[in-house]
Order: C-alpha cells, then sequence, then structure tokens
C-alpha cells in the first residue's frame, strides 16, 4: 500500500475511452491528483478506480494540482490534426474559496513544445450543473516525437482553502 499523500491515476482502457467521432473522453480516476490520497482533501474511490465509473470530489485544498500524462499510444491521437482541451466540472451547492481564485487548465502543444494556459474563474459557475472548462478550450496539436499528451488543472498561486469541486472527466476533441 501507497503510503504517499498523493494519488497515481490508473490509466487502462475503461478509464480512457475510445475515440468516437472524433471525441476521446478520460476518467478522472485516471489523472495524477496532488493530496488525492487524503480523505480530509479529496474523495477518490480508490478501490474501482480501474474500472468506467469515478467522479473525484474535492473536499478542501489550498493547492489545486490536477494533472495528466499520457503516452499518446494510450489516446491514438492523430499528430496531424488539432483537438482542443476542456475539463467537464460540476460546483456543489457548498463550494467555497473561488471568488477571486482563478484555475488555470494548462496543455502542452506539440508543434511549439510550448505550454498553453487558459484561466477559468469557477466562482461564476452554477451550482450542480455540469460545465465543460475552459470556454473557449484550449488548442493544441499531439507531440511529435517525445509521445507525450501533458495537461493539468491548477490554482497554486493564491494559497486560499477552495472546496466543493466535482471533476467529472477530461473531453479530448479533434478541432476542424
Amino acid at each position: 500500500m501507497s503510503t504517499s499523500p498523493h494519488y497515481k491515476g490508473v490509466k487502462n482502457d475503461l478509464t480512457i475511452g475510445k475515440k468516437e467521432a472524433g471525441v476521446l473522453k478520460i476518467k478522472p480516476t485516471a489523472l495524477d491528483v496532488t493530496w488525492g490520497s487524503d480523505p480530509r482533501y479529496w474523495s477518490i474511490d480508490k478501490k474501482n478506480a480501474g474500472d468506467s465509473t469515478g467522479v473525484i470530489s474535492l473536499h478542501q485544498v489550498s493547492w489545486l494540482e490536477v494533472t495528466g500524462t499520457f503516452d499518446n499510444d494510450q489516446l491514438k491521437l492523430d499528430k496531424s490534426k488539432r483537438y482542443s482541451l476542456k475539463f467537464r466540472v460540476r460546483m456543489k451547492a457548498d463550494a467555497f474559496g473561488w471568488n477571486g481564485c482563478p484555475v488555470y487548465l494548462m496543455v502542452k502543444d506539440g508543434e511549439t513544445s510550448k505550454f498553453k494556459w487558459n484561466k477559468v474563474d469557477l466562482s461564476r459557475l452554477p451550482a450542480g450543473t455540469e460545465v465543460d472548462i475552459p470556454e473557449p478550450s484550449v488548442e493544441f496539436k499531439p507531440p511529435p516525437d517525445d509521445n507525450k499528451v501533458i495537461f493539468g488543472l491548477f490554482e497554486i498561486w493564491r494559497g486560499r482553502w477552495k472546496g466543493g469541486l466535482d471533476i467529472l472527466q477530461v473531453i479530448i476533441q479533434e478541432v476542424g
């Protein structure tokens, strides 16, 4: 049993969906979550993390870091195409700490080898409603050489406590 306070995502055929009609859906249990193994901060069903279910629920953190690093062999993204990346989230009725605390979605672009960032204000999201963030989405090309698709959701700069967020899935969609 791991003694790390951080959750390491389970990457398999059940947590990484098959691309259908240009859309690939990744379950949140396939993502790495800083402080994700500490039940004071997150709820992640580790017994069933490798199956097709799985929402990860944030109770409270001051350091929000949820990342995905995948071999493109797993994702099977066409390196000649562009993709958009979004997180599907839901704010709980008791969400707190998001005012003045923007979240950043990041993805590494294979064309430029640089990270692209988009800022999102979660305090404006209605409670109980599934929403895809960010809007507009972040676009990227898969990497041609190192074969790693890297992305994440962050709020690590303000040092304020925040909570009441469910991460439902990551959506990668062909553009154009």
